[in-house]
């Protein structure tokens, strides 16, 4: 039998999604992405993780030719069992049309909480602070602004009996959403709602595959309804060291 609390984070989970999933009627516009990432984490002897990945992203029907390159740096500390502090910088260039191009970097500081962990069941919460310095091809559209990003989301091994078994096929359900406290922003998808489901397979010790699919709702600017929707697949490879 599942336990009560299981079944509770299951049903808010889901309401997260029908919630994120309603998406503006009116002058609503979409578009599909692709998005393939590569990543290495190196194990050290002591609770530090070190990481590195890079990802690039595009939309592959639209006409505004939207893509971005991402690399990522960054560490993992495993503070007290089931509590993860996480860093990392990232470097981002992204081409937001023919004329508007944009060059980012982000530090971001956050922490991971598996607030229920057994068995087949990992449920998690991750908070993320990021802090954008955007730099655009028109420069007085430069600027720099926190966004805070709150993740809830759970993995369910569904052929072993933990997920970080070998050979364990993983489901993924998440929601996130993307908070910014300033209306200044000028590129796209400032701010979103995002949910995931997916698919993780834990190959080997040393290999990790990971494919997600993506709808997200998005809005240039803090004041705005949001009037586009996104329909993403993420296809990620881990390599761990």
């Amino acid at each position: 039998m599942f336990q009560p609390s299981i079944i509770w984070c299951g049903l808010y989970i889901l309401i997260g999604f029908l919630v994120s999933t309603k998406v503006e009627a009116q002058d609503s516009k979409g578009s599909g992405q692709l998005w393939m990432a590569g990543e290495v984490k190196i194990n050290t002897e002591s609770d530090f993780v070190i990481k590195g990945q890079l990802e690039y992203q595009s939309e592959y029907d639209s006409e505004n030719n939207w893509n971005s390159w991402i690399g990522t740096a960054g560490a993992d500390y495993l503070l007290i069992p089931n509590l993860e502090l996480k860093g990392a910088l990232k470097g981002l260039s992204t081409n937001e049309n023919d004329t508007l191009n944009r060059r980012e970097l982000r530090p971001v500081l956050g922490a991971k909480l598996d607030f229920l962990n057994k068995g087949r069941f990992i449920f998690y919460d991750h908070l993320k602070f990021e802090w954008r310095q955007l730099y655009f091809s028109t420069p007085e559209l430069n600027s720099g602004s926190l966004r805070v990003r709150n993740q809830l989301g759970m993995t369910m091994a569904l052929t072993q009996k933990s997920p970080s078994m070998n050979k364990s096929l993983n489901l993924l359900i998440s929601t996130e959403a993307f908070f910014v406290k300033q209306d200044n922003e000028k590129e796209r998808f400032s701010n979103r709602v995002r949910l995931e489901c997916g698919l993780s397979y834990r190959l080997s010790d040393q290999w990790k595959l990971i494919m997600s699919y993506y709808r997200q709702r998005s809005r240039n600017q803090i004041d705005e309804s949001f009037t586009s929707q996104e329909n993403i697949l993420r296809l990620k490879a881990t390599c761990y060291l």
